[in-house]
């Protein structure tokens, strides 16, 4: 055989194996509507879970792929819901959370640059996730701002047992804290919601 021969065969073994490895890599695992989740995109939320918990022990178990598959399938429509409804958020916010965020892991930008690297992970990873978070708060607090009626009775109550210093901004505290209570049980339910206006099938 030539040599011309050879290397020509050894081209095409070597693109026929890449391309049955990344079709396997990216099999659709499940389907919401139009929008989909392939194994990559379980992958590299694994690996994004590790580097950011990398003080913790993260056992990639079935019970937790199922999780991680939960988190996409709501993150896929908690997207969908909030670019119906045209929900934005400035840049400079989402930055700012980005910075909070890196700050509060301690992982600087350089840290997190090398782990996409590494990973084969587009930059912005982080900052979409952030930004469909950020997103659906705005959307949540929209929705059901007219019902985040606190209890003040039960906030003087709590006033009550402590000896602080400023009664006012502790006040302030408890009912942002009492808020923030009521908006995550709406998020969880409106999420609920939300996913049976949609087909999710698992493939």
């Amino acid at each position: 055989m030539s040599k011309k021969k050879f290397f020509l065969l050894l081209f095409f073994i070597f693109f026929f194996t890449n391309s049955n490895a990344k079709q396997l890599t990216n099999n659709v695992i499940v389907s919401i509507d139009n929008s989909i989740i392939t194994e990559l995109d379980i992958k590299k939320e694994i690996n994004f879970l590790k580097f950011i918990n990398k003080d913790q022990a993260t056992s990639i178990s079935e019970t937790f792929k199922r999780e991680i598959i939960n988190t996409l399938i709501d993150r896929k429509i908690k997207d969908i819901e909030t670019n119906s409804f045209k929900i934005e958020v400035s840049e400079k916010e989402i930055e700012n959370s980005i910075y909070s965020y890196l700050d509060r892991m301690k992982i600087n930008n350089e840290i997190l640059n090398s782990f996409y690297n590494q990973n084969e992970i587009e930059k912005d990873y982080l900052k979409n996730i952030i930004k469909i978070d950020m997103k659906w708060s705005k959307l949540i607090r929209q929705i059901y701002d007219s019902r985040l009626n606190v209890n003040l009775t039960e906030v003087n109550i709590e006033l009550e047992k402590t000896d602080a210093e400023d009664d006012e901004k502790l006040k302030k505290q408890l009912i942002i804290t009492e808020q923030n209570k009521l908006l995550n049980k709406f998020s969880a339910t409106h999420l609920e919601k939300s996913k049976k206006k949609y087909l999710i099938k698992f493939l």
